[in-house]
């Protein structure tokens, strides 16, 4: 994919992590798509850097999940395998519900009009981008909105660890944006989620936002049931995501990958053709 625009500043003592940044933002944007090999010339010559600075960020990106390295063939972008993406759900299901828990307590305990202000505008554009048939908007709104209840359960220890699974799921987010129906089964969970802050029910908030989670993989899942399920996410026995020397750049079209998963339907999120709504 792109690895050929926006050049990087000339403050040298910041360069690196310039470069670092960009890079970064150029898997998670999906402009480096999931199994792709990062180009060191071509990243340089982009961002008007030396190949060792370029290599310095990437190397400084393997610890997030976000790069492999295979001996003889360079640094890829990380491809998950389907039992890895599930961890990751579980794990942000986790985050989630406490969140949405600890925030519908707070909102109960001393109300938090302006939260809810926010949270309510939120849902009014998601529904105008539903409308409008808005992917790329309705996908920011939609980590606009997880964000806001992270941010507002008062738990920073607890939204760094969420933030650092979000990057690790954006590089199997951006698949093909499921049917309109997913979108609006979206919306209708958040409804829930933000009912039950707005009464001050922490019990119900966990519940819906757990079952909003548990929602969003099985809508992944539907997605790997109507393309091929090596496109973004591997079968277990996929070396290379452990840092084996399987090839990335290889689709696996294995019927194991789709028993392994659970069931259908599909979330959403943008870019043309490129997406998992939450």
């Amino acid at each position: 994919m792109n690895q050929l625009s926006n050049p990087i500043g000339a403050r040298r003592e910041t360069l690196a992590a310039e470069v670092r940044s960009e890079v970064e933002r150029r898997i998670l944007s999906g402009e480096i798509s999931s199994g792709e090999k990062l180009n060191e010339l071509a990243l340089a010559n982009s961002m008007h850097v030396s190949r060792g600075t370029v290599r310095e960020a990437i190397r400084s990106l393997i610890d997030t999940g976000l790069i492999v390295t295979i001996a003889n063939r360079g640094a890829f972008v990380r491809r998950l395998t389907v039992d890895e993406i599930r961890n990751l759900y579980d794990l942000r299901g986790a985050i989630f519900a406490m969140a949405c828990a600890a925030t519908a307590r707070l909102v109960g305990q001393s109300g938090d009009a302006r939260l809810m202000a926010a949270l309510d505008q939120n849902l009014t554009d998601m529904r105008a981008a539903f409308a409008k048939d808005d992917r790329p908007a309705y996908y920011e709104l939609n980590i606009a909105f997880h964000d806001m209840l992270l941010g507002s359960a008062q738990n920073p220890k607890a939204k760094d660890v969420y933030d650092g699974l979000v990057k690790e799921m954006h590089l199997f987010r951006r698949r093909g944006l499921s049917v309109a129906m997913n979108i609006a089964q979206s919306i209708a969970e958040h409804e829930a989620i933000v009912q039950a802050i707005r009464a001050g029910d922490a019990a119900g908030a966990r519940l819906a936002a757990q079952t909003h989670i548990e929602g969003g993989l099985e809508r992944f899942v539907g997605t790997l049931t109507d393309t091929h399920a090596g496109e973004d996410a591997q079968p277990q026995d996929d070396t290379y995501a452990r840092g084996g020397g399987a090839d990335p750049s290889d689709a696996i079209d294995d019927s194991r990958t789709l028993q392994r998963a659970s069931s259908p339907q599909a979330d959403g999120a943008p870019d043309g053709g490129s997406a998992i709504i939450r």
